[in-house]
């Protein structure tokens, strides 16, 4: 879905229409008004580009002074003594009204980063709900890297480089139409000169661009994922790497990437110079066509130097309009990648929090005739299972990999959801307004353990403001993290450093059970728990599993060492998602004597 090609056709129209489903009502409003703002502030630019010509005319001619009825009111109005008197006033007056427009253009202009501040906050929150709100099969179906890049990079771009550039474009337009517009009134014969020179310039100059600057953007939005992807492979992997020698590879994969991304990087930006350095020549040949007419087609240089100091005055202003505005439209058409990422999995079914219902567990767990397939599979991974587990009882899943064991125990979790059957907890079926009580009913201890860079206490309370210092304390106890604690010299506040580090897997296993007794889990499940675990520290773990049988939880334990499951009521064992046979422990110890 995020490799396929992006059709950049229409990449004005599309990135318009982006602003109706990616702003907020209340944005869209600020937006009108900051549109009307820009306008106002290029209403300001083309009063003080006009005001320049007249200044220029009292200065070489003061007499017009008298001969303009308006300037000759405000003069004798004003009581001036003479003419460089008036004309001092005129200077000063023009610097004012552009300080004034100035300090107004950079009002406007904080205006647009404090709402495109506002409008990516958003986006990147709605990102982050986006993500987080597909099922367990769709999320664990992308890459992470991919997942980092759409919640955090693409809100950015989208901000930078689509409707910044758009607020540009309305701004730069409204400019440019007013200037050539007053020409046009002005002097018509400039107007039809501008448009002839500089009209289908600009024009060939944005098609020239168009096509490179939209493969250049297609190409750094593939390759940036990748790259990132690559670097998260190489610190995950940092020991096996090490130890298979791949280290050089692993560069070389990631510096090969990376070399390519600053290649087209280095291209956008050349190409983001193209526009001013070809416009400057649009420019300088009006010029010299102007001189040309001047010395072979007329004998009127005076009115070709006028007629050049127009042209000059007029794309002194309209140059550095027209390169934003070509410039925006190329920065629309190479990122809209970003557009489009946004728009993955905008349809799809997520699970609401409202209406959510309390659900209640004081007698059992039954599965009904349980059945499922992975999407786009025919095969069932689930196959018809049925039992009941009663709250207080210790129950075991054991069967070979691929049997179906972590997938059912997803069912309970409601991970997935496309199964037939039902789920009823105390007789009442689960569903998805059940999702957030029945999910702060269970702890879930899996092998691959999930641990923030954080202090002990803030890994065991999840960032707790306020840890309730009696569950803390029963909790450490419980999993038999007191006698490690205490001795650390800094104790509860000892940092762990990134995924745990700093610990040993037993550590790393029983500070996720005490993060589940803090909860007040009432169901724990052990998933391949302490698969990974040495003999004596898969003793240590399963020790402070046991301990747990006295206090009144539901344990749930998948285990490939029959060990681990000695103190358990029944024994399920699962064989191509089917329910082979029920066991005690003492049966399967003598089976393997």
């Amino acid at each position: 879905m995020e490799e396929k090609e992006i059709d950049r056709s229409n990449a004005l129209s599309k990135a318009i229409k982006s602003l109706k489903v990616h702003l907020t009502s209340s944005q869209k409003k600020k937006m009108a008004g900051l549109s009307f703002l820009i306008f106002i502030s290029a209403v300001f630019d083309v009063f003080g580009l006009a005001s320049i010509l007249p200044l220029v005319k009292l200065a070489t001619e003061p007499s017009l002074i008298f001969q303009n009825e308006i300037l000759s009111k405000i003069y004798y109005a004003g009581e001036f003594q003479n003419e460089k008197n008036f004309l001092l006033f005129v200077i000063v007056s023009v610097f004012l009204f552009f300080l004034f427009k100035t300090l107004f253009g950079l009002f406007v202009n904080y205006l647009q980063t404090k709402f495109s501040t506002a409008v990516a906050y958003e986006i990147t929150k709605r990102q982050f709900e986006k993500y987080f709100g597909l099922n367990y099969h769709q999320f664990s179906s992308i890459k992470s890297s991919s997942i980092i890049h759409h919640v955090i990079n693409n809100p950015i771009s989208y901000i930078s480089w689509i409707v910044l550039p758009l607020i540009m474009l309305l701004s730069e337009t409204i400019i440019v139409l007013l200037i050539v517009g007053g020409i046009a009134i002005y002097d018509f014969k400039l107007f039809v000169f501008i448009s002839i020179i500089i009209g289908p310039a600009t024009w060939i100059i944005y098609r020239l661009l168009k096509n490179k600057s939209s493969h250049i953007g297609l190409a750094m939005n593939k390759i940036f994922p990748q790259s990132m992807g690559t670097l998260n492979q190489t610190i995950a992997g940092y020991i096996d790497i090490k130890l298979a020698d791949a280290e050089e590879f692993y560069k070389q994969k990631f510096l090969r990437l990376q070399k390519s991304y600053h290649a087209l990087n280095m291209k956008s930006y050349l190409h983001n110079l193209i526009p001013m350095r070809a416009n400057e020549m649009v420019a300088l040949s009006g010029v010299i066509l102007i001189f040309i007419y001047a010395i072979f087609l007329t004998d009127n240089t005076s009115s070709a130097i006028v007629m050049v100091s127009l042209f000059a005055a007029a794309t002194y202003r309209l140059m550095p309009s027209l390169n934003r505005i070509i410039s925006s439209m190329v920065y629309i058409q190479k990122n809209l990648g970003a557009l489009e990422n946004l728009n993955l999995y905008q349809d799809e079914t997520k699970v609401t929090e409202e209406n959510q219902e309390a659900i209640k567990f004081n007698e059992s767990i039954n599965l009904e005739n349980i059945l499922f397939k992975f999407p786009n599979t025919s095969k069932n991974i689930i196959n018809d299972v049925s039992l009941s587990i009663k709250k207080g009882e210790k129950i075991g899943f054991i069967g070979s990999s691929g049997s179906g064991k972590t997938t059912l125990i997803n069912i309970l979790l409601k991970f997935h959801n496309e199964f037939e059957g039902s789920i009823k907890i105390d007789n009442v079926v689960l569903n998805d307004q059940h999702l957030k009580s029945w999910r702060k009913l269970i702890g879930y201890v899996k092998q691959d353990i999930f641990l923030m860079d954080a202090s002990i206490i803030d890994n065991i309370t999840f960032n707790d403001s306020q840890p309730d210092e009696q569950r803390l304390k029963d909790a450490i106890e419980q999993s038999s993290l007191t006698s490690f604690i205490n001795n650390l010299p800094e104790g509860l506040n000892t940092r762990i450093g990134e995924r745990g580090s700093t610990l040993s897997g037993g550590q790393k296993q029983r500070l996720s059970i005490a993060r589940s007794l803090y909860r007040n889990a009432e169901i724990l499940i052990f998933d391949e728990a302490t698969s990974a675990l040495d003999n004596q520290t898969e003793q240590e773990v399963s020790d402070a599993i046991d301990k747990l049988s006295n206090t009144h939880k539901t344990i749930i334990i998948i285990a490939h060492r029959i060990t681990t499951l000695k103190n358990c009521d029944r024994i399920y064992e699962l064989k191509d998602g089917k329910i082979a046979a029920v066991h005690q422990y003492s049966d399967l110890i003598k089976n393997i004597i």
